[in-house]
């Protein structure tokens, strides 16, 4: 009799795993004819966001990402750092921001894209700028 209900239990449906939420279709912006140190940053935030392919997927051409995160200008700060601009835009809602770093704009990249989903639930659920 035990060995028929521990069978039974092994046997019972097991609830569904929370499912992931489906890849959030991104798109990075920069200027055409942005200098240098701006396509360098859409560049490493491309291939950061490329890498987390299970949170997101570039917008295909025609198709209107879920999320913009738009590379305004990156400039050099006090004490050796730099600064980027940008902003983050999901349909008519866009929430600037910057960062400071040192070095180079791949570690920062990665940082951004490793927390962009959190950021972008965050603006779902927050009411539209005004």
């Amino acid at each position: 009799m035990l060995a028929t209900l521990a069978l039974a239990v092994l046997l019972a449906p097991q609830p569904p795993a929370a499912a992931k939420p489906a890849p959030m279709t991104v798109e990075v912006r920069a200027a055409a004819k942005a200098d240098a140190p701006v396509q360098a940053w859409a560049k490493e935030l491309r291939a950061a966001l490329d890498r987390r392919k299970d949170e997101f997927r570039p917008a295909k051409p025609g198709e209107a990402a879920e999320l913009v995160v738009r590379i305004d200008s990156v400039a050099g700060g006090a004490g050796g750092t730099q600064v980027m601009n940008g902003a983050l835009v999901m349909g008519k809602n866009a929430r600037p921001f910057n960062l400071s770093y040192p070095g180079e704009p791949a570690p920062q990249a990665e940082k951004l894209a490793r927390n962009l989903r959190k950021y972008a639930e965050q603006m779902k659920a927050a009411p539209p700028a005004r």
